[in-house]
């Protein structure tokens, strides 16, 4: 593959067809009372696009029409359009970042966006309509505020090295968002007006959510890029205790593939790993307990799903080694033991499966028996093998499997094993590619050992942040090789702010999702009547009373502690109701926890379970 860039256009030239294709990097947005034109910065560039703000119609032309009192703004692309309440909305990138280079074409990070409308005002809503239109409209931003977004102008993101190299021609002639894998493409939904007209594929950029990093580094006198690049499938995508399991076409939760990229002078290695919820059906809704219940569902669909999950792997990955790091004991003791049971009787030959109890092997901080796991695994990761090719296209080597791990919330757990795997191949990779030395690792290293290091922390921590709604836990592990008491109180902190935000904030969140990714779409007659919108529905007042009532006995109680009565059996008699009262209303609250929490108001994949 080869890139050119000239100002504001980027050309992607295949080797293998020497078909060239062009995005555009930046225009120039001109709103007008009636269209939005969007207009290449690069003047010899004469495609302009034109959107009717009343028929919603885009079309291209080939002169610029008049924009005499237009306002103007500097884009960088188009995210797509949403419909909502009062109608659609025009989503841009105000502003990115540049990340770094694969094979010497830009991948960006998107750093600021703006949603504007097509109606010119509001005054066709009634208030019910206005409240529920900005309520969509918040979920939105929310997603768009989520770390992070990524894309290219001239490189693939939603495909690993090996199969854009193992792909046909005819394949790769095929314009970017034709061509993507859709388990990555965040903003196919909002794209749909553009991809239904071909010659509009120049402005449709596709979105991937998840993590990139890209280093350029040099060790003895060798100079090469690492990079990590996570994709998070749009597939049964949620957040932590709403979206579990799988669903009835093969599908799980917070499912990312994540690809390790080592790029020599002459040499393109890539090694990928993925992670996935259990796959079959289970569930651990909120309900203000602090670890609510993980109970798997009965179901005769169980088989099939899982069935159907790992055909859909076999046809991308290959071979399957299955990881699972959960509890042996108790609620996930019985997860896991149908994920085995689940595998024993799929007879799959493709599959192998390991069953690691991470926190009794781990216990005590003995992160060093991790060794066990990989002594286990060694083999199965060597017959697997990594993908590498040269720069010319002679291909030497290509990842025949991969490995699939879990634990229960696929993140904290989950991420120390998958940088162990990571860290053994890249030097593996470093060694057969003389970069290093046979017997020398990563950690002979200062630099390349800080770098390895803090991107897979760093990946930990994104990951969980748009899963769980915080940081990773364990990341001090990742980061230093070791865990610390810093480590221990950060994790801490961490856990009380995922029990805020699952059980307060995800309901809305959820919603969110599901109305960027297309799996509910607003109708304009939405809030005629109050009752006739889904995001109307409130917590119940009466419900409110609970936690005021605990704040309020609790406050009582400290003030009776602190305030002597006229004696001491009276202060004592005091503190003892308001305490009791406290604990009642505590217990009561816990008890009716689930009217608390806030849940997802539109579709959800969840809801059938």
């Amino acid at each position: 593959m080869s890139v050119e860039k000239e100002s504001s256009i980027w050309s992607w030239k295949d080797t293998k067809t020497n078909h060239q294709q062009n995005l555009i990097d930046n225009f120039t947005l001109h709103i007008l009372p009636d269209h939005f034109i969007i207009q290449p910065t690069l003047r010899t560039v004469k495609d302009i696009l034109a959107i009717d703000r009343t028929t919603e119609d885009i079309q291209l032309q080939s002169t610029l029409p008049n924009i005499d009192g237009a306002e103007r703004r500097l884009i960088y692309g188009i995210i797509g359009i949403i419909h909502l309440i009062s109608g659609p909305y025009l989503i841009v990138i105000t502003s990115k970042s540049h990340v770094g280079d694969i094979n010497g074409q830009a991948i960006y990070k998107v750093q600021t966006t703006d949603i504007i409308p097509f109606a010119r005002n509001l005054s066709h809503l009634n208030e019910h309509q206005l409240k529920y239109n900005n309520k969509y409209l918040s979920m939105i931003e929310i997603v768009l505020r989520t770390e992070a977004f990524y894309f290219s102008y001239s490189y693939d993101l939603t495909h690993t090295l090996q199969r854009l190299h193992t792909s046909s021609s005819e394949f790769l002639s095929k314009s970017f968002i034709e061509r993507a894998d859709q388990r990555f493409v965040w903003n196919r939904h909002l794209l749909n007006s553009f991809i239904s007209n071909k010659s509009l594929a120049q402005f449709t950029l596709p979105l991937v959510h998840g993590f990139a990093a890209i280093h350029k580094l040099s060790i003895n006198g060798n100079s090469f890029t690492y990079a990590v690049i996570s994709r998070r499938s749009t597939h049964r995508a949620g957040t932590r205790l709403f979206i579990r399991g799988i669903d009835d076409n093969g599908r799980v939760a917070n499912y990312v593939e994540t690809e390790q990229i080592l790029q020599l002078n002459d040499v393109s290695c890539s090694y990928v790993q993925i992670r996935g919820s259990v796959p079959c059906y289970w569930k651990q809704f909120p309900n203000l307990r602090y670890k609510p219940r993980v109970s798997v569902i009965p179901s005769s669909n169980h088989v099939s799903a899982f069935r159907q999950h790992f055909e859909e792997q076999e046809y991308y990955y290959g071979k399957q080694f299955l990881i699972s790091l959960t509890n042996h004991h108790g609620a996930e003791g019985k997860l896991n033991s149908k994920y085995r049971e689940l595998y024993e009787g799929s007879e799959n030959v493709i599959l192998k499966f390991e069953d690691f109890d991470f926190h009794k092997e781990c216990a005590g901080m003995r992160y060093d028996r991790l060794t066990i796991l990989l002594a286990r695994t060694i083999a199965d990761q060597d017959d697997y093998g990594y993908f590498a090719a040269t720069n010319d296209g002679a291909l030497q080597s290509q990842q025949t499997g991969v490995f699939r791990t879990n634990c229960v919330d696929c993140l904290d757990r989950t991420n120390v094993v998958q940088s162990l795997f990571a860290k053994r191949i890249l030097e593996k990779q470093l060694q057969h590619y003389n970069i290093i030395k046979y017997r020398e690792t990563i950690d002979s290293y200062k630099e390349l050992s800080h770098i390895f290091k803090n991107i897979w922390a760093d990946n930990a921590d994104v990951i969980s942040l748009q899963y769980a709604g915080t940081g990773a836990l364990k990341t001090d592990y990742t980061r230093t090789g070791q865990r610390s008491t810093m480590g221990l109180l950060q994790d801490g902190y961490n856990s009380f702010m995922r029990y805020v935000l699952n059980n307060f904030y995800d309901g809305f969140r959820q919603d969110g999702i599901d109305l960027f990714l297309g799996n509910y779409h607003v109708s304009s007659n939405e809030g005629l009547t109050p009752e006739s919108c889904p995001v109307s529905k409130d917590i119940s007042k009466k419900l409110l009373a609970l936690p005021i009532t605990i704040l309020l006995a609790f406050s009582m109680c400290i003030i009776n502690l602190l305030i002597p009565a006229s004696t001491f059996r009276e202060q004592m008699g005091y503190v003892l109701f308001w305490s009791a009262t406290t604990l009642t209303t505590l217990g009561i609250t816990i008890a009716w926890g689930q009217g608390l929490v806030d849940t997802p108001k539109l579709h959800s994949k969840v809801k059938k379970d």
